[in-house]
C-alpha cells in the first residue's frame, strides 16, 4: 500500500499528460528477438517482466520503466542493472542488495554476458525485480522469488568465468567449461590453481605437468617464496573442511619438495571453506571451490 500512495502522484502526471504512455505495449509485444547475443536476451528477459508488471501486477510505472529498458536492449543500448540510488529500499536489506549488485556489475564487466548471455540477463532482470519487489516491501514470496533466481543465475555466469580462466573469449568455450570440472591446473602470471575431486587430497596424474611448471619457475635463478592455500567446498562441516583443505595443501608441498624444491621457500595456509571461488550456499557441492592456489613471489618473503 505504501509503494501505491508513492506512486500515486507520479500516475496522476501520466494520467494528466495522456494515458498511451503507461498503456500502449503495441510495440513491446511486436518486439521478438531471435539472436544469442546478450542484449537479445536481455530484451526478452525485460519484455516478459514488464508484460508481468503490466497485466498480473498492475503496476504501471514499473512496467513502462521495464518496457523502456526492453525496448532499449532491442534497439542496441544495453541498459545498466538497476540503481539502488533511484529507488526508496527499506535500509536493513541495502548492504546485502548492494553487494549483489557490485557481484552482477563486476561478473558483466568480467565478460559474463558475452560467454554465457542467457544467464547473464536473467541474472541481471531477476535483480531488477528484486529491487523492485524490495522496494514495495509486500510480497515476501515474490521477493524471494526473485532473490532466489537472481543468485541461481549469478553462480552460473560465476562458474563459466572461473572455469574458463576468467578470461573474455567464446561462449561456447565458457559452456563448455562450465559442463567439465577442470583437473588440471589453470594458470595465470605467477599463479597456479589446481583443482581436487570431491573430499579428496589425492594428486593425479594430470597434476604432474603444472607441478613441473611452478618447480621450474622457481628455479630460473630468482629469489622466490611461494604461498600454498588449501580450500574447500560448503559440503561438509567447518573444522573437517579446514582440515582437509590443509591436506590438499600439504599434497602439493610434498609433491613439489619430492621435485626438489626447497621446503623453506613454501609458506602453507589453510583456508577451509571461508574463501570460495564460487559462492554457494552452506552444505552445496561446488567443484570450483576444492582446490589449492600457489601464489609465486619475490624472496626473501611474500
Amino acid at each position: 500500500m505504501k509503494n501505491i500512495i508513492r506512486k500515486l502522484p507520479l500516475l496522476l502526471v501520466f494520467a494528466t499528460a495522456g494515458c498511451g504512455a503507461l498503456f500502449d505495449y503495441d510495440d513491446l509485444r511486436r518486439a521478438d528477438p531471435k539472436g544469442q547475443d546478450f542484449n537479445a536476451a536481455l530484451t526478452r528477459e525485460y519484455k516478459a517482466f514488464a508484460l508481468f508488471e503490466r497485466d498480473d501486477m498492475w503496476d504501471l510505472l514499473d512496467a513502462h520503466h521495464f518496457r523502456n529498458k526492453a525496448m532499449a536492449s532491442a534497439a542496441g543500448r544495453t541498459p545498466a542493472p538497476e540503481h539502488l540510488d533511484d529507488r526508496t529500499l527499506p535500509y536493513d536489506h541495502l548492504p546485502e542488495l548492494t553487494a549483489a549488485r557490485a557481484r552482477l556489475v563486476k561478473t558483466l564487466d568480467s565478460g559474463g554476458g558475452r560467454f554465457v548471455p542467457e544467464p547473464a540477463a536473467r541474472a541481471q532482470v531477476r535483480f531488477d525485480c528484486w529491487v523492485e519487489q524490495q522496494e514495495e516491501d509486500m510480497q515476501p514470496d515474490h521477493i524471494q522469488e526473485c532473490r532466489d533466481g537472481f543468485y541461481a543465475a549469478l553462480v552460473t555466469v560465476e562458474r563459466a568465468l572461473a572455469a574458463a580462466g576468467d578470461k573474455p573469449g567464446d561462449g561456447a568455450m565458457a559452456t563448455k567449461a562450465m559442463a567439465t570440472v577442470p583437473a588440471i591446473a589453470s594458470r595465470q602470471s605467477g599463479a597456479f590453481t589446481l583443482f581436487f575431486e570431491f573430499d579428496s587430497a589425492e594428486l593425479t596424474p594430470e597434476h604432474a605437468d603444472a607441478l613441473d611448471a611452478i618447480v621450474a619457475a622457481v628455479k630460473d635463478g630468482r629469489a622466490v617464496r611461494l604461498m600454498v592455500g588449501g580450500h574447500a567446498d560448503r559440503a561438509g562441516p567447518d573444522p573437517y573442511n579446514l582440515a582437509l583443505s590443509r591436506r590438499r595443501a600439504e599434497a602439493i608441498e610434498q609433491a613439489l619438495a619430492r621435485r626438489g624444491l626447497d621446503r623453506d621457500l613454501v609458506t602453507l595456509i589453510a583456508y577451509g571453506e571461508q574463501r570460495p571461488r564460487i559462492a554457494t550456499p552452506n552444505g552445496m557441492r561446488e567443484p570450483l571451490n576444492r582446490r589449492v592456489e600457489i601464489i609465486i613471489g619475490v624472496g626473501p618473503s611474500l
